[in-house]
């Protein structure tokens, strides 16, 4: 790989605009992070990569030869050790300043951020490749990483060094991973932030059609696994009791929660009755990946399992009015 580096910023899910999540002052002082547009194409469909200073000297990237390089991004989800690949850039231009970001001074959403200030930028790229976050699910980590906010891995003037080596190893083995799985040119029809959807908050999950079929087939699938095991079902999933089956082998009994998902990663929601009953010792989490296809794979977890595995984040809220006392 020629002309190499990486670049580490805040955490965001698609860097649409979304908040950015990190121990950054820029964000303490109650400003919002300017790479949580990394990932929008600007106007002229190129797209636009700000990276926070490094050092003392507030450093930019830089290179005496700055056209045609691989910016690969790394960030920190803030609940978990490690940096994910978040995506890259190809062909990237390395500015060595600080760049109005193109159409900040007009007005609109992308216009300023939380300190009214235009948005800015350090590199340029005519394409850009996204890692969905539920393909980020392999973080490494490395001293040299941790300590700055870019580093020149490969190029010319570029001085090799052990740590620049395993870093590179790290990188291009993660890339040949999630090369088939990330997004090219990502925008709002490749790769749309449904999880802010107000109208379906839910379509993260697919269509209402496509979530019934998954369903129905993790429920089979899991009724299988258990029937393998010598256990007799009883199906609750029309009474809402906050699992949908139990299933019974001699004196043992587990309220088992079936989800499922047609992709290879688990993803899942929880309802609040769902959430209430997981702490239930007898409760069981069976989720079903690659549903629709022919060989699904089921996975069960307890609640201490499925704490140490999954993450939890609201998707919506419900709002209602606070009732109003009165003193009659």
């Amino acid at each position: 790989m020629k002309k190499t580096m990486w670049v580490k910023f805040g955490w965001s899910e698609y860097y649409r605009g979304d908040p950015v999540d990190g121990n950054f002052s820029y964000m303490s002082d109650g400003g919002e992070g300017h790479e949580g547009w990394n990932f929008e194409p600007g106007p002229d469909g190129r797209y636009y990569c700000y990276v926070p200073p490094q050092g003392a000297y507030a450093a930019k990237p830089s290179s005496e030869d700055p056209h045609g390089w691989t910016v690969v991004c790394l960030a920190k989800n803030p609940a978990h050790k490690g940096v994910h690949v978040v995506g890259w850039y190809e062909d990237a231009t390395l500015e060595g300043r600080y760049v109005p970001r193109p159409g900040t001074e007009q007005t609109g959403v992308v216009a300023q951020d939380g300190w009214g200030e235009g948005l800015s930028y350090s590199i340029s790229a005519p394409r850009a490749y996204l890692v969905p976050p539920e393909a980020r699910t392999r973080p490494f980590s490395h001293p040299s990483v941790k300590q700055g906010k870019y580093s020149l891995l490969a190029g010319p003037g570029v001085s090799q060094t052990e740590n620049k080596e395993q870093v590179l190893d790290l990188i291009e083995r993660e890339l040949r991973r999630v090369r088939k799985i990330a997004l090219l040119d990502p925008d709002q029809e490749t790769a749309p932030d449904v999880a802010n959807d107000e109208v379906d908050p839910l379509a993260l999950f697919g269509s209402v059609e496509h979530r019934r079929k998954v369903e129905k087939a993790a429920e089979e699938a899991v009724k299988g696994y258990f029937a393998e095991r010598g256990y007799s079902p009883t199906d609750h999933t029309k009474a809402n009791v906050g699992y949908d089956f139990d299933f019974t082998k001699a004196k043992e009994i587990l309220h088992v929660e079936v989800k499922g998902t047609a992709a290879a990663e688990p993803r899942f929601f929880l309802t609040r009755n769902e959430f209430n009953f997981l702490s239930h010792p007898n409760w069981r989490l069976a989720i079903v990946t690659k549903t629709l296809s022919a060989e699904p794979d089921v996975a069960l977890f307890d609640h201490r399992q499925f704490k140490a595995t999954f993450d939890l984040e609201p998707l919506t809220y419900f709002g209602k009015l606070v009732p109003e006392v009165t003193n009659d």
